[in-house]
């Protein structure tokens, strides 16, 4: 069984020209089914491969964008991320620069997995930032390509929208 939100058009409508207002509209009732669910893995298991890579690139624009690759193994997406089948999927969604700065992310996590998997608290993870710092130029390229590659995430999405949700007419 395959779980597919519904969406009314108004709202989709609503979300207009604004990147992330469009997206969010989409990944907002994921979101929501996985917190209510009793066990968030009911739901997870019955999402395709394109409805997975939405939420981890969800997850990875958030995380990078508020605290860099660090911040985003720190909190565990790391499994989901530098999953060579997530890399993949953002070839096929067209988000090649992204796709190529997490390869060159998986490959220091894999060089380094046994340090950054450490467990820490807030004070050994924010000082993890000043000695650990091969992510830095690749936190600072998440920057400069971003706003294009969300344009291609949201092109992808607004393409296949039926693979993400159904659409509720008035």
């Amino acid at each position: 069984m395959e779980f597919l939100p519904t969406v009314s058009k108004e709202v989709i409508e609503a979300a207009g020209t604004e990147d992330w207002d469009f997206i969010y509209t989409i990944i907002e009732p994921y979101e929501n089914a996985i917190e209510e669910a009793e066990d968030e893995e009911e739901i997870l298991d019955q999402l395709s491969d394109d409805q997975h890579a939405l939420l981890i690139y969800n997850a990875l624009y958030g995380q990078v964008t508020n605290g860099g690759f660090l911040q985003l193994i720190h909190n565990g997406y790391g499994q989901f991320v530098f999953d060579p089948v997530f890399v993949e999927d953002l070839q096929r969604w067209s988000m090649n620069e992204t796709a190529a700065l997490v390869k060159k992310a998986m490959d220091i996590y894999q060089a380094n997995q046994v340090l950054l998997d450490q467990d820490r608290d807030l004070e050994a993870f924010s000082a993890l930032y000043k000695t650990f710092t091969a992510f830095e130029p690749l936190d600072a390229a998440f920057y400069d390509v971003m706003d294009e590659e969300v344009k291609r995430f949201r092109n992808y999405i607004e393409t296949n929208l039926d693979s993400f949700v159904k659409i509720e007419q008035a």
